[in-house]
């Protein structure tokens, strides 16, 4: 044994997927909107590996989206197109198959339709954490969250103007934290300037808005670096208007999503 001790330091991020993202936006208190998601027939028009891993996160949203309000039909082409674009970017091992097929054996059993697309987002971050590719998992990452956030402030009878719903929203900004510090360490310069430059409209809102309120976040991190959404507060404030916040999330969607 040499005197010399080396000390292996494991890289470990746990960022809350899109569904748990959307349904602690929304608790329950949206309506299905389903001219919000995006079209899963234009998978094709992206075509660098950044706007397909980004395209990815978001179809994982719209997916959650879908299944969270039992729309098993409409969730059905998000199921087949992750399963198509995650073997083609080598997501997940191969052994994950025919999730379409499976998702039309239990389309009025939600509890397996939930099971399923945990099985398929856990496996894709667990292949990515194991393999180190922490650049793609930003990505995704940023792609679902941008949607998630999208989702939840358009659909109707969103209740942006109310307290309890606005300190929900402002929870996420832990999450796009992390996100920024991964993305700032994985990413490649040129990725860096597409997407990190991109977000600085969303990072800025979330910003400005921390700056003008005495807002305390709800989201707590643990020791391993997970971010827990709704832990308890420790003092309540009155959270202030989020329109900016609401902007800069149309402006993000609509720069990333094909219409």
């Amino acid at each position: 044994m040499t005197n010399t001790q080396e000390e292996m330091v494991v890289e470990y991020y746990a960022i809350p997927s899109p569904d748990e993202v959307l349904n602690y936006i929304h608790n329950n208190e949206i309506s299905y909107t389903p001219a919000l998601l995006s079209d899963p027939n234009k998978s094709d028009l992206y075509q660098t590996s950044t706007a397909q891993m980004l395209s990815f996160g978001v179809y994982l949203a719209d997916m959650a989206y879908a299944v969270s309000f039992v729309q098993t039909g409409t969730a059905l082409p998000y199921f087949e197109l992750t399963e198509s674009m995650g073997k083609s970017m080598n997501l997940f091992p191969p052994e994950i198959q025919n999730i379409g097929e499976r998702l039309m054996n239990n389309m009025n059993d939600l509890d397996s339709i939930n099971a399923l697309y945990d099985e398929l987002y856990l496996m894709v971050i667990a292949n990515l954490h194991d393999n180190g590719r922490f650049g793609e998992y930003a990505l995704i990452s940023a792609g679902g969250i941008v949607e998630a956030l999208y989702l939840g402030l358009n659909s109707n009878g969103s209740k942006i103007k109310e307290d309890g719903f606005r300190m929900r929203v402002w929870d996420q900004k832990m999450i796009l934290e992390q996100l920024n510090e991964m993305s700032n360490k994985y990413l490649n310069e040129m990725q860096k300037k597409a997407v990190l430059n991109d977000l600085q409209i969303l990072f800025s809102a979330f910003k400005d808005y921390s700056e003008t309120s005495n807002e305390v976040a709800t989201a707590k991190s643990r020791e391993d670096g997970a971010v827990i959404l709704g832990a308890p507060q420790t003092k309540a404030a009155p959270p202030k208007n989020i329109d900016k916040i609401h902007s800069a999330v149309n402006t993000l969607r609509a720069k990333w999503v094909k219409e």
